[in-house]
């Protein structure tokens, strides 16, 4: 009766679903109505193998529970080709078990672990109506909406977590009959079991986590093993209300670090480390990430001593320090901060450009000037900070007309005529420039103009530990809640990063695009730090055997951690090894 009603409904005659049970009526209208192909043969959604690896390790004391459970259940029933599918939250199938015949006709149609098994994935089904209504549904064979689905029967249930949120739902079909309907009570004791040993669990691992509490010092941030916070100190209650997801403020300067809780060798929730208020990165004004680094810290302290005055200063930073970010440290901190931050990078522009953009020119100067002139960034500047980036680039020509510039205090636009000007200069060089004066590629009497305050910039391989506080600051601006974070630290932390801050955000983003829903292994990890990093290539080949054979030397030829002191996988380095006829 059913198989008739079904053709007329997917032939257009809407109307006929109402000789059927409300909630399968009202379930094929919406298959209809979102255009779910009643014959496709395959689900709209499949998880790839990673996405599936993840979920099931997300869900992997789940699945024990039911196994053991189901085994238990198929003592207790006699089904004909029985069918025990597993979904998450979402219908996504993580776990299968059941006869072989029943398997081989479910992966015809794609009945396998890894398939969305949603109603507008494959049609009406128990499994999508049992996500609809959070209560135990039964269908029969010719109930189903594609045709794939209309050869099976299934029951399906509910399973709850301790906040009485649906986790899972776990499903008996059975192929060609509709003895599936007999397992119905059973079914639901057996996930109502399960649904308890859930919230018991939670109970016991928050018992052990409260007894944590009372032990724990009273500077920390303890999460549940959901992340959800259960204790914030006083004086932050306010920023971290108790309850809240802890991922949604990662991005929180107060946070530092974040730790595992064990209890008899099962994690039972997080603790957050939190920085004093008072710490040093919060009394003045700076835009990079927060940094725990005591050399780090020292030298911001340096930096904000040269911002009180006007001094030059010269800033030294290996490529991708972070030399933008100091310059705009000095200028907001200084007595210039309400004029303008005007920037140039000298290393970009060839000599009449850089001319041009740094003096300005006079209406009609040369040919292809603009008719109304251009105002360069020194006169920008007027009141406010320049800050000249690679200025070791500059030609001597410009390195003259510079120096000019700041005896005279004033700057002469091409063709124009000489203006005043007030500004505090900031360089920077990501090359000594000690040693270009030394090589006469830099003017001596232009060095002792601006290299009077000077800073160095640590690199990022000398305080590796500011990674976590980049992950965290990466995923907040992304938006990015993932729980592995120190897994990403853990492998990143092996490496030299010679790129520094600039590298490491790269890495990062090539992360987020390959793994922004999916966990990656070590080793997919490590290959995508290596794919753009140039450490292994910026060596000569003799200058890089011997530091292969001194490593090894200092590690006592032990490969993995001879692997990290050079920053090397441990492919890497075997490969390397070889190339040089190494033993």
């Amino acid at each position: 009766m059913h198989q008739e009603i079904w053709q007329r409904f997917i032939n257009g005659d809407e109307k006929i679903v109402n000789s059927l049970p409300e909630k399968i009526a009202d379930s094929w209208q919406i298959c209809y109505a979102n255009q779910v192909d009643p014959y496709l043969h395959k689900p709209r959604k499949v998880m790839t193998a990673q996405e599936l690896k993840s979920q099931r390790e997300k869900h992997q004391e789940l699945i024990q529970l039911v196994k053991k459970e189901v085994v238990k259940l198929q003592n207790h029933l006699e089904m004909k080709l029985p069918l025990f599918v597993l979904t998450d939250e979402v219908g996504n199938i993580l776990w299968r078990d059941g006869s072989p015949r029943s398997k081989g006709y479910a992966n015809d149609i794609f009945f396998q672990e890894g398939s969305g098994w949603s109603e507008l994935g494959v049609g009406t089904n128990a499994i999508g109506l049992v996500l609809k209504t959070k209560s135990q549904e039964w269908i029969t064979l010719d109930e189903h909406y594609s045709v794939a689905s209309r050869s099976w029967s299934c029951a399906a249930s509910p399973i709850f977590d301790e906040e009485n949120q649906l986790v899972a739902v776990l499903d008996i079909s059975t192929y060609q009959n509709n003895s599936s309907k007999d397992a119905q009570l059973l079914l639901g004791a057996v996930t109502q079991k399960i649904t308890n040993t859930i919230i018991y669990r939670y109970l016991e691992r928050k018992k052990s986590l409260l007894y944590y509490v009372v032990k724990h010092s009273e500077d920390e941030l303890l999460c549940d093993e959901h992340f959800r916070i259960i204790y914030a100190p006083d004086k932050y209650a306010d920023e971290f209300p108790v309850s809240d997801d802890i991922r949604r403020y990662l991005n929180n300067q107060l946070i530092y670090k974040q730790e595992e809780i064990y209890v008899d060798e099962e994690v039972v929730g997080y603790r957050f480390l939190l920085n004093d208020l008072s710490s040093v990165q919060n009394s003045f004004y700076y835009t990079g990430v927060p940094s725990q680094n005591e050399n780090y810290q020292k030298f911001l302290k340096k930096a904000v001593v040269f911002s009180t005055s006007d001094l030059p200063v010269h800033i030294y930073g290996e490529t991708g320090s972070g030399k933008e970010i100091i310059a705009e440290t000095i200028h907001y901190n200084s007595s210039k901060k309400s004029g303008p931050l005007v920037a140039l990078n000298c290393g970009t522009l060839n000599e009449d450009l850089l001319e041009s953009q740094l003096f300005g020119y006079a209406p009609g100067a040369f040919t292809g000037a603009d008719s109304k002139g251009h105002i360069g960034k020194i006169e920008q500047a007027d009141g406010g900070s320049l800050f000249l980036d690679e200025v070791d680039s500059m030609s001597q020509k410009m390195q003259t007309a510079l120096l000019r510039v700041l005896e005279d205090q004033q700057v002469t636009p091409i063709n124009g005529l000489p203006k005043k000007v007030d500004f505090r200069l900031i360089t920077a060089s990501n090359h000594n420039l000690k040693q270009a004066v030394t090589e006469q590629r830099f003017r001596q009497d232009l060095f002792y103009r601006i290299y009077v305050g000077q800073l160095t910039i640590p690199p990022l391989r000398e305080r590796l530990t500011d990674i976590r506080p980049l992950i965290r600051d990466f995923c907040a601006r992304k938006k990015w809640i993932i729980n592995w974070q120190e897994e990403i630290f853990q492998v990143a932390k092996n490496y030299a990063w010679y790129g520094n801050i600039r590298e490491f955000n790269n890495f990062l983003e090539r992360l987020y695009v390959f793994y922004s829903s999916e966990r990656p292994s070590k080793q997919e990890i490590c290959e995508l730090i290596e794919s753009g990093s140039l450490q292994t290539l910026d060596i000569k080949t003799n200058s890089e055997k011997q530091a292969i054979e001194r490593a090894l030397e200092k590690e006592k030829f032990h490969i993995s951690n001879t692997a990290k002191r050079l920053g090397f996988s441990r492919a890497t380095l075997y490969r390397k090894m070889k190339a040089y006829n190494m033993k």
